[in-house]
């Protein structure tokens, strides 16, 4: 039994094991491309290792319950943890082995979390994560960082409260932290309440948003890449698992329709904010908030056939959106020092056309438009929206996306039709990183509508 629990938890210890080595290795070097592949090392060794297990499922004492989807979050985490150190590579700042380790831990926790499946592992494993991205989004200690920083931890200690008071709340009514158990009583709903307030700060839903942009913006944008999509994801899997296959709410109408209201809101506030923005990296950050509210879209619906759907749908854009926003806001590390408006990324086509074509590609792809997987993700998301007979709602959701469609193409429009003086410094690692991502986006999107009916069967084994 413990060897198989060992070898369940092997690529969250990889990741541990080298977050440890890095710092014991600092008081030999205080070379930061060492440090950057042992990041990179360590992230190989722990993404073979998922894969190994990938396809098994099995549950420890209701503790961690291994399972595919959970396995295909963490394939997602580790592999966008790899990019971002591949983009990293050249980072300049006073002790980048705390960067590095910091961020192994960070990757361990959330692939602990996602396969978490009692109230205390989610709590521990989820706040190891989110401390350790308190301390990145501080990176290089700048003002406007560390104000990012200060932000996140205000807003993060504030739902961390709301969370403990949802688990005490739902100890005293069911007697046990595990997952699964229901009771009728007044503070059962309480624990429910409190437990979608504190996750709801953490997936950046409106009116729990306003910390997201801020942070977002103000940190560098490898740790934004982080924060807005493996952060966020981690967020919605444990809410996932929480709210759909505990409380069962997608048989409470009052519930479904708090979620109707909060996924319109968070939608239409984060496309139509986005539209008045003239700095990229501050518009990217409205649109992760547009985003949540598509991935919010699940909690709405009701009826299994309609909610498998939902779930399949949910792992595909899950992949789509950690390609697509990941690579958005790397590209825009290559711009920190000279500022992010569309002013100054005026000409990229020219001065960086691999770069720029990324971009693009990346950008499309969260616009919508075939053949990418951001395409094909919202297509599954809106029909199962379809199949629950919210047509409605389906309509909303397409109209925010065409909204979305505008301010992503102004980009373009500036990449290739503007001019500009401002020079940009090259940097080959953060472009391939891009690349990668954008091929990625490209040849997952064609591929997916073959491998989404295997998607579909796993809907129950979704953390």
């Amino acid at each position: 039994m413990m060897e198989i629990i060992i070898q369940y938890l092997l690529p969250s210890f990889v990741l541990f094991a080298f977050g440890i080595v890095i710092l014991f290795w600092s008081f030999i070097t205080s070379n930061n491309r060492i440090f950057s592949l042992f990041s990179i090392a360590s992230g190989i060794i722990s993404f073979i290792l998922l894969l190994l297990n990938y396809g098994a499922n099995y549950k420890y004492f209701d503790i961690f319950t291994f399972d595919t989807a959970g396995t295909i979050l963490s394939l997602l985490f580790v592999f966008l943890m790899v990019i971002i150190s591949i983009a990293t590579y050249r980072f300049n700042f006073s002790h980048p082995e705390i960067f590095y380790s910091i961020l192994l831990f960070s990757t361990g926790s959330m692939v602990l979390a996602v396969f978490s499946n009692n109230l205390i592992s989610i709590f521990v494993t989820f706040e190891a994560s989110s401390i350790a991205t308190y301390i990145l989004a501080a990176y290089p200690k700048s003002r406007k960082s560390l104000e990012a920083s200060m932000k996140f931890f205000v807003i993060g200690a504030l739902s961390s409260a709301m969370i403990i008071f949802g688990i005490s709340f739902y100890y005293i009514s069911t007697n046990s932290f595990s997952l699964g158990l229901t009771s009728n009583s007044s503070t059962y709903i309480l624990s429910l309440i409190f437990l979608l307030v504190g996750f709801g700060f953490k997936l950046s839903l409106f009116p729990f948003h306003s910390w997201a942009i801020d942070t977002y913006n103000g940190a560098r944008s490898p740790v934004s890449a982080l924060l807005s999509t493996s952060s966020k994801l981690m967020a919605l899997a444990i809410m996932i698992r929480i709210f759909l296959f505990t409380f069962d709410i997608s048989f409470s109408n009052y519930v479904q329709i708090f979620f109707i209201i909060i996924s319109i809101l968070t939608m239409t506030y984060g496309n139509v904010t986005a539209l008045v923005q003239k700095d990229v990296k501050r518009m990217l950050a409205y649109s992760s908030v547009a985003n949540a509210g598509y991935l919010s879209l699940i909690f709405t619906l009701t009826g299994e056939n309609a909610l498998s759907l939902a779930l399949a749908a949910i792992l595909v854009f899950s992949i789509a959106y950690i390609l697509m926003k990941g690579g958005s806001f790397i590209t825009m590390e290559n711009l920190e020092e000279k500022g992010t408006t569309l002013n100054d990324i005026a000409g990229l086509g020219k001065k960086r056309p691999l770069l720029a074509f990324s971009f693009t590609v990346l950008l499309f792809s969260l616009a919508g438009i075939p053949p990418t997987l951001g395409f094909m993700g919202k297509y599954f998301l809106f029909l199962s929206l379809i199949e629950g007979g919210l047509w409605w709602l389906a309509i909303i959701a397409v109209l925010n996306s065409a909204i979305s469609v505008y301010y992503y193409f102004r980009v373009v429009m500036y990449l290739y039709w503007k001019e500009s003086n401002v020079e940009v410094e090259k940097n080959r690692h953060i472009d391939y990183a891009v690349f990668s991502l954008a091929i990625l986006t490209l040849a997952v999107g064609i591929v997916i509508p073959i491998i989404f009916n295997s998607l579909y069967n796993l809907w129950g084994g979704l953390p």
